[in-house]
């Protein structure tokens, strides 16, 4: 009788293992194509204690081969020297402007009010939401908007290619596109209009102006703790078309620098990945840590060879993918997976806590 749940561990290993592969032949980067149009663009950035990083990114941002776009920042009340680094920068391009944020005021999150308020100032046809610790190639924005106008899409997101330097972020940060890409065929994002299959990432998100301005996205989830996900779902339920990429030589992003930071970052929102349920995610989880053994001990070694070929072929196709080593993605699985445990253990900790702190900030669940 014990067969049978081995052999479902080994069946649900080989279907991620499927999915994995469908998103690395399914091309999900932007293509190097040129706008049928190419109207004024609002790059839109809200802006937290992030001196290490709002630099690099305004300074990219003014190698940019778009012909005609805006740079606005709100500063949400920084504590560090990010007003200095804006005034700076500012004053420096005309192209970049900034202005201090409302301070929080009813049941609203910082990042969500900021937005919002990025919205209401923008002068674009589009509007690009970014993180501070984002980076562009000179060429993103043109392959974004002609493949927004390609596409005829109403949200079109980015998963930034990640960029590692240290060990702790190495055993953390992989984690996102390890979930994510091996349980959800991207490219169903696009394909299909159910809501359950939505996907989405803050760190890059384009709207076109009017229809954002007309439904206030952010608005509706002023008080949700993971904004990107939700807001996808909203457009899906309303038949509005999302599509969803990997960055792959446009989109960078470095995380978070270190262990805490990131089990601290990826807590807040991985019970996302999972449908917002964190049964889901601890039945993922407890999955993923007894599989082997499980399947050792009632099937015997030739499985569990099988079982941890098919590991090394998942992490492969993901690593691929989403350009990361894919040395490092093979050998330090193990740790990663010591790093999974502590991030559920902490989300269900702070589920239970009913609170975390971002930048300075008590957040409540």
């Amino acid at each position: 009788m014990m067969e049978i749940p081995a052999i479902v561990i080994l069946l649900f290993l080989a279907l991620r293992t499927f999915v994995s592969l469908v998103n690395l032949l399914s091309g999900l980067h932007l293509p190097a194509k040129k706008p049928v149009t190419c109207p004024k663009v609002s790059i839109l950035i809200p802006a937290r204690n992030e001196e290490a990083v709002i630099g690099k990114l305004l300074d990219g941002l003014q190698n940019l081969d778009y012909p005609d776009f805006e740079v606005i920042v709100c500063n949400d009340h920084s504590s560090d020297n990010t007003e200095e680094i804006l005034n700076w920068v500012a004053g420096e391009n005309e192209h970049i402007h900034w202005f201090l944020g409302e301070k929080l005021h009813g049941n609203w999150l910082g990042k969500n009010l900021a937005c919002h308020q990025l919205a209401q100032k923008a002068n674009g046809k589009y509007l690009i939401f970014l993180d501070a610790d984002v980076e562009l190639s000179a060429d993103a924005i043109t392959k974004a908007v002609a493949f927004f106008q390609e596409k005829q899409l109403s949200l079109l997101s980015v998963f930034p290619q990640q960029e590692m330097e240290t060990f702790a972020e190495r055993l953390t940060v992989p984690l996102m596109n390890w979930i994510l890409q091996s349980l959800l065929p991207l490219i169903l994002v696009q394909k299909t209009p159910f809501p359950s299959v939505s996907a989405a990432n803050g760190q890059f998100m384009m709207f076109e102006t009017e229809n954002y301005r007309s439904r206030q996205w952010h608005s509706k989830v002023k008080n949700q703790n993971v904004e990107d996900i939700r807001i996808a779902r909203m457009m899906k339920s309303e038949r509005l078309k999302v599509a969803v990429l990997l960055g792959n030589q446009d989109v960078f992003c470095r995380m978070y620098r270190n262990f805490n930071e990131a089990v601290v970052g990826f807590s807040r929102n991985m019970h996302e990945y999972f449908g917002g349920q964190r049964l889901v995610m601890t039945g993922f989880w407890l999955l993923v840590l007894s599989g082997p053994w499980f399947v050792w001990a009632v099937l015997g070694w030739e499985y569990l060879f099988l079982f941890a070929a098919l590991v090394v072929i998942n992490r492969l196709l993901v690593a691929i993918a989403s350009r990361q080593n894919w040395m490092l993605s093979v050998f330090l699985h193990p740790l990663q997976m010591i790093s999974f445990s502590i991030v559920v253990f902490y989300n269900i900790y702070r589920k239970i806590r009913k609170d975390t702190e971002w930048k300075g900030r008590q957040i409540k669940f």
